[in-house]
């Protein structure tokens, strides 16, 4: 089995990385600065006091021991308060003139035979882990008696302040590192910890998600903007969930109330003809009316399966240009003598030619009419009016209901809608007439929908003409 790293690990580690390399990144200038700090520090100090030596050389004048007393005189006042310093004047054949200690210091044999080797250049000698930096050059003394002299003047000076510093600072900055590790692994675990934190949140509402609370919703506005769209996406995801299953709970529970009545009615009749012997009209008679139910039944069933099959975009749909005027006149015509019985009138006005199927188109519009006729009151009209517009054809089908307009009008398209509150049973149809509608519609591209004016509710069917 593959080991995944979670995503806080990979997140700690990064941060851990990126904070741990600037650090020693940081912690390697900050040593290397102060280096070279304190070697411009002791080149300016050995050049100083270099420089001093000099023009005490140059300016005093010794032809015996008395007078190099004087001059060691004034170069040991100059090394008061410098511990570590080391001052010698020799001439060209290697004699000591002056070798000046200052207070305890202690410079190593091997670092005074090589004073004056090199001239004019700090070097670094390193003795008993001591460092030892040193500068000679060679000065030219003219006498009074004019004959010049050249002797060479070495200053060393020992580093231990400067590297025991260094070496402190070296290993506190070891050890901070190390600490460092640990404290910036806490650092991004708690980091990512808050971090993803909305992700968590995510995880446990989609854990704790059943049935019973498909209602829950996660909050963009308390997330960070990277997060933010992905919580209302699957809060979007969430709300298409409930509505599905919704309609799923609705669908079936529609379903158990509309098959109860056939099917207890097929039960009753059943039950009535097999009490006891009867004629054969009787029989025939309870054979009629249990034809009737199972027919009602098909119609139900083969409905539901053309809602699925649009639903799942299986519709079959054999499109050519429809003259949507001539269709509605001939739909009028076959359902003026229904609409005369009860002085009911249909008109037609305007045209239109969209591309569909002309069959399916005919049987979404039988259906508007036929619910117009049903709930219209008696001696209105039922009107039909087609617009052109750009690039669709509207149809307007407009009726007066003779109930109670429903308070929601798009849930006339559900199934097994009815516009009474209760819902209850109607022998005269299952209440999916005008979910199929909506389906023919949309699986030709257009729109469908219901609007209240007044007394009267219009149906608008948008269809594209290309």
């Amino acid at each position: 089995m593959r080991f995944k790293i979670s995503l806080t690990t990979r997140l700690s580690l990064i941060f851990s990385a990126v904070m741990l390399t600037v650090w020693w990144l940081s912690s390697f200038m900050l040593v290397s600065t102060l280096n070279g700090y304190f070697d411009n520090q002791d080149r300016d100090f050995l050049t100083g006091k270099l420089q001093l030596t000099e023009e005490f050389l140059k300016t005093e004048t010794f032809r015996n021991k008395t007078d190099i007393k004087s001059l060691s005189e004034k170069i040991n006042d100059a090394m008061v308060g410098h511990n570590g310093l080391f001052i010698s004047i020799k001439n060209m054949e290697n004699e000591k003139i002056v070798e000046l200690y200052a207070k305890n210091s202690v410079v190593p044999a091997v670092l005074l035979n090589k004073s004056g080797d090199i001239l004019d250049y700090m070097i670094q000698t390193e003795e008993n882990n001591t460092v030892y930096r040193s500068i000679s050059r060679r000065v030219a003394v003219t006498p009074e008696e004019g004959k010049s002299k050249h002797f060479i003047i070495t200053v060393v000076t020992d580093t231990g302040y400067h590297t025991l510093f260094m070496d402190k600072l070296s290993t506190w900055l070891f050890w901070f590192n190390i600490g460092l590790v640990f404290i910036s692994i806490f650092l991004g675990w708690l980091t990512t910890r808050i971090g993803l934190k909305p992700l968590r949140e995510m995880t446990s509402l989609a854990s704790s998600m059943t049935v019973h609370s498909l209602d829950q919703r996660l909050n963009p506005d308390l997330a960070p903007p990277e997060i933010s769209e992905t919580m209302q996406e699957f809060n979007n995801m969430f709300d298409r969930l409930e509505g599905s299953f919704r309609k799923l709970s609705d669908f079936s529970s529609d379903i158990a109330h509309e098959l109860r009545t056939p099917v207890s009615n097929l039960m009753m009749q059943t039950q009535f003809a097999l009490a006891k012997e009867r004629d054969v009209s009787h029989y025939r008679e309870i054979l009629f009316a249990n034809l009737e139910e199972l027919k009602r039944l098909s119609r139900m069933t083969s409905d539901m399966l053309f809602l699925a099959r649009s639903e799942h975009g299986l519709l079959q749909l054999d499109k050519h240009d429809v003259d949507l005027a001539a269709e509605l006149n001939e739909l009028r015509e076959l359902f003026e003598p229904l609409a005369d019985e009860t002085g009911k009138t249909i008109t037609v006005e305007g045209e239109g030619v969209v591309a569909g199927d002309s069959d399916m188109l005919r049987r979404a519009f039988s259906n508007l009419l036929s619910n117009a006729i049903k709930y219209s009151p008696d001696n209105t009209c039922t009107a039909i009016r087609l617009e052109r517009d750009s690039d669709c054809v509207n149809v307007m089908i407009t009726n007066t209901m003779s109930g109670p307009v429903p308070a929601n009008l798009e849930r006339l398209f559900d199934r097994f809608y009815r516009a009474d509150s209760s819902r209850v049973h109607n022998t005269e149809g299952a209440g999916l007439g005008l979910s199929i509608t909506r389906s023919i519609i949309h699986a030709h591209g257009g729109e469908l929908s219901a609007e209240q004016q007044g007394r009267e509710i219009v149906f608008k069917v948008r269809l594209l003409m290309d």
